[in-house]
């Protein structure tokens, strides 16, 4: 954790294809439906490093582990995104073998903002969640993998869940802050 990596895209400045945006706001409406946060991330070439074209949803875990052991992850899927991290482990070597490397790791929240939660900045830094509900988390040295961070918010809609607003965040200066991205054609 909180290794120092060489990505540009980890700087902000990304360029979205309108095809990925729509296929994360499609990914991210249809969990809504199912009471979860959707989760997954969005790689692109590695000779065009600002530019990410394609997506790959991931499965949400956090149900399963609330069930499990609802005192530890005590946050359900509504509220917790949780992804299998050997796949992304798997998915970030085999992308930068490939030429495609993976650019950034993508969530939503349900009903709330595009921010990123004390949670999230705890758990994407190596650091500790907050124990219990409205308690802090403790940062940590910083992102296991070199990425950005893109949230989208997802709110109840007169015809079904609409996208509120996606924001992007990259690690700088020992913490999270926001950063610039344009959707581009594509």
């Amino acid at each position: 954790m909180g290794a120092s990596f060489d990505a540009p895209w980890m700087g902000g400045g990304l360029r979205l294809t309108r095809a990925v945006v729509r296929a994360l706001e499609e990914d991210a409406r249809a969990r809504y439906t199912k009471d979860e946060e959707a989760c997954g991330y969005l790689v692109g070439p590695a000779d065009d490093a600002l530019l990410c074209d394609e997506i790959a949803p991931l499965p949400n875990l956090a149900a399963r582990l609330h069930q499990i052991d609802p005192e530890t992850f005590f946050r359900s899927a509504r509220t917790f995104f949780a992804f299998e991290e050997k796949k992304l482990d798997q998915a970030v070597r085999s992308g930068r073998a490939a030429g495609r490397p993976v650019k950034v790791i993508y969530h939503s929240h349900l009903d709330a903002g595009a921010y990123f939660s004390a949670t999230d900045a705890a758990v994407m830094s190596g650091g500790d969640p907050p124990a219990r509900e409205g308690q802090p988390g403790r940062l940590g040295p910083g992102p296991q993998w070199p990425v950005a961070f893109l949230v989208t918010s997802v709110r109840a809609g007169a015809n079904g869940p609409v996208v509120d607003e996606h924001k992007l965040f990259v690690w700088m200066d020992k913490r999270f802050v926001e950063a610039p991205f344009v959707i581009v054609e594509g």
